[in-house]
């Protein structure tokens, strides 16, 4: 018998794999999902990983406007579009920058209508200095102080325009070398899409949804990052220290001698940073951005849905929050956001929360029916509201299940500037 199967071994052998490999496939083909998804969820994190600067500060939406001058915001959830459009990007060499009108409101609309174009916005106005280091480019930051909008004219690889909605300013760049831009064509082709209109009201651009849309439900498992851990790397430095803890109700503070301290609230799970660095320290704000995301990614959190959101308070602070194909995630006790503030005198601040989201889950929930920005408006001008709006955007709200504090469903709605402050409109008819 021994004999025999020293002769045969090989034929043995190969049969033996045989039978293994019928058994593994028949195992992917009984349950394929789980296979499939462990693999897209893999590709997704290596894809959407935020290891630079330029991916913090990528813009957030991709309009389409067709031959007739309509437009369409496009979103999908097989593909990153804005990581597509920056590849693009990053593969032109661009050139020499002119500025095409100014202070002309009705010319700046014609080009945010631009026909057979493709444009890529900004949740707010960001540098040059940012353009460039987003897209790999050299542009003459020193005549583009701001850009909200980069028009892709599809038809025509000659040229690209950045638009400035502040003094309604039009740059066109010369795109000295490029690769065909056949993957833009084929991106609005193989996305969602809802009907959009960019109008200017009272002085302000704004993207208005002119008919009732559907957007999808979304459940995300959520993440708890580590209170000792995130203090340590908020407080600490390269010399050493010694961080104190005190306890006081329902918040814990650390310190690190006088000037720095982290307050962390038990009921809610946020987190304020204060540091005091002193006039001579404090950073142009011309290098915020990069100052702000040095801290965060010292912070150690997880960036992967993280994107630049606003700036204000003289351009001394900056709001990041987290994204969801495209759409800004909203909660009324800043879950998924960072506020980072550097004041003159010496003062920076963060705010965070320990919560964030980072795992897709699948949700059996039909698609939600948002009604069209004309009927949002009239309803608030109805409840004596839209004078103290100053502005809207479709984003999610994160709506924690009551059964499982470990997920959330990310439900979809309008958002206005409500005195300030970033609201949920069906708040405001209460």
């Amino acid at each position: 018998m021994i004999k025999k199967i020293k002769t045969n071994w090989l034929a043995i052998a190969l049969t033996i794999v045989v039978i293994i490999s019928l058994f593994l496939t028949a195992a992917i083909w009984s349950n394929p999902v789980q296979y499939e998804r462990t693999k897209d969820s893999s590709n997704s994190r290596n894809l959407n990983t935020t290891q630079s600067m330029g991916d913090l500060y990528l813009p957030t939406q991709v309009v389409h406007v067709n031959a007739d001058q309509q437009q369409f915001l496009l979103y999908s959830s097989k593909k990153n579009l804005i990581a597509t459009v920056q590849r693009q990007l990053r593969s032109c060499q661009l050139g020499r920058v002119s500025l095409v009108k100014s202070d002309n409101s009705d010319v700046y609309l014609g080009y945010l209508h631009q026909p057979k174009s493709l444009m890529i916005s900004y949740s707010d106005s960001v540098t040059g200095t940012i353009f460039n280091e987003t897209f790999s480019q050299s542009i003459d930051t020193s005549r583009v102080k701001q850009i909200d909008h980069i028009l892709i004219p599809l038809n025509n690889p000659r040229n690209i325009y950045l638009l400035a909605d502040h003094g309604y300013k039009i740059y066109r760049v010369r795109v000295n070398r490029a690769k065909k831009n056949s993957s833009l064509n084929s991106l609005v082709k193989g996305t969602s899409k809802v009907e959009v209109d960019h109008k200017i009201i009272h002085g302000q651009t704004m993207l208005l949804y002119p008919r009732s849309f559907t957007l999808p439900v979304f459940g995300y498992q959520v993440t708890v990052q580590n209170i000792d851990t995130l203090s340590q790397n908020l407080i600490s430095t390269n010399k050493q220290s010694s961080i104190s803890t005190e306890y006081k109700g329902k918040t814990t503070v650390y310190r690190d001698g006088e000037n720095k301290r982290v307050i962390y609230n038990h009921q809610n799970g946020t987190v304020r940073y204060e540091n005091y660095v002193g006039r001579d320290d404090v950073p142009k704000s011309s290098q915020l951005a990069s100052y702000f995301f040095s801290r965060i990614a010292k912070m150690g959190i997880p960036m992967d849905n993280l994107r630049y959101d606003e700036i204000s308070d003289h351009q001394r602070t900056i709001n990041y929050r987290s994204y969801v194909e495209g759409f800004p995630i909203f909660n009324s006790a800043g879950y998924g956001d960072i506020r980072m503030s550097s004041k003159t005198n010496g003062m920076n601040k963060t705010w965070l929360s320990l919560y964030s989201i980072q795992v897709p889950l699948p949700i059996n929930q039909k698609p939600v029916r948002l009604p069209s920005t004309t009927t949002v408006f009239n309803e608030l001008r109805t409840n004596n509201r839209l004078k103290d709006v100053k502005g809207i955007r479709i984003g999610y709200l994160w709506k924690e299940n009551t059964n499982n504090n470990t997920t959330v469903r990310l439900i979809p709605t309008y958002f206005v500037d409500y005195r300030g402050q970033w609201v949920d409109y069906t708040e405001l008819q209460k």
